[in-house]
């Protein structure tokens, strides 16, 4: 048991399925998410996260990506 719980805390980087959505973009798009992500209290993740649906499929629901835009999200915690 021992050998699990030492992976585990070895294995500190976490990537969500948002966070690895968004590295996968073009770098601009990816500064502008930065920069959403920054001013994260002026936008509204809804409508966001539909304007963006309504353009491609994305691989994740609306709670996934609200909670990591706001910070709530594991991979985001420092």
């Amino acid at each position: 048991m021992l050998d699990i719980l030492k992976k585990h805390l070895e294995e500190v980087d976490f990537e969500c399925v948002v966070a690895t959505w968004i590295n996968g973009l073009k770098d601009e798009e990816q500064q502008a998410f930065a920069l959403l992500m920054q001013n994260e209290s002026k936008i509204v993740c809804s409508n966001l996260y539909s304007e963006l649906a309504e353009q491609e499929k994305l691989p994740f629901k609306i709670t996934a990506f609200r909670q990591h835009m706001r910070g709530y999200c594991s991979c985001r915690k420092n």
